[in-house]
């Protein structure tokens, strides 16, 4: 049996990460972003895995795509195994304090992070009852629980840390209403994590003031970023069947940090 998930925000640099992931470990994946374009760089992973990617433009904050993307995988894999909710951010609006937040670049973060992950997993539950098995990987951050000073790599910062920090309850909660299916439900929360220069995360890193920069990197107990991959092998391992009995769980990639 070849298992199949679902990555959203499958474009971004932690999502085709993960999708590389699994493809080498034999699943079949189906990557979900809402710019087409982005997903071309997963275009070297479809040549050397034939018949195993399938990469999807959708707009994850839209039921009418989560839905459909859930449907696409069925038809085209016959089951959904695992579903990872990458896909968020803090919107385009730098914000330090909430009266400096227009309402909808307030709405749209809260949709992007907190809508998104309803949405996908509310649309692969059935079939993973079905099959009395599934994963359900949720993505907060260390931000969830607040970050001091003046905003960084992340944005609009409020909504941002709210956002991740519901997803935290919405994971609990989740985790114990499934468990009876064979369905599990966690979250992780990565740090800073950085991709290959020229990436959204990355830029704005390297757009700081390097006194600024190297402060936060020495401020981290392991005095450096994380990495897509590092990421990625985390996710997959709770996707695994190695991780069948964990669920519920808020899971630091961060270097301890937290």
């Amino acid at each position: 049996m070849t298992r199949a998930a679902i990555i959203t925000g499958g474009g971004g640099e932690i999502g085709s990460a993960l999708a590389r992931h699994l493809l080498q470990a034999g699943w079949q994946v189906l990557a979900v972003d809402v710019n087409p374009a982005q997903l071309e760089s997963l275009a070297d992973a479809a040549q050397a895995h034939p018949g195993r990617l399938l990469t999807h433009g959708a707009d994850a904050t839209e039921e009418a795509a989560a839905e459909a993307t859930a449907a696409l995988a069925l038809e085209r894999f016959g089951r959904i195994d695992a579903l990872a909710n990458v896909a968020g951010g803090a919107g385009p609006v730098r914000a330090r304090h909430a009266d400096e937040l227009p309402v909808p670049a307030w709405d749209h973060v809260i949709d992007l992070n907190l809508k998104s992950a309803f949405l996908f997993a509310r649309a692969v539950l059935p079939a993973m009852r079905q099959q009395k098995h599934g994963r359900i990987v949720n993505f907060s951050s260390t931000i969830s629980r607040g970050q001091a000073g003046a905003p960084t790599t992340v944005t609009g910062r409020l909504p941002y840390a709210t956002s991740k920090s519901a997803l935290i309850g919405f994971t609990s909660q989740m985790a114990k209403d499934e468990a009876e299916h064979g369905i599990t439900v966690n979250a992780v929360l990565p740090g800073l994590i950085l991709g290959a220069q020229g990436t959204r995360i990355r830029s704005r890193f390297d757009a700081l003031p390097e006194e600024q920069r190297e402060r936060m990197l020495n401020a981290m107990p392991m005095k450096r970023a994380g990495t897509p991959d590092e990421v990625a092998a985390v996710v997959a391992f709770l996707f695994s069947d190695a991780a069948s009995y964990v669920s519920g769980v808020a899971l630091p990639i961060d270097g301890a940090v937290l």
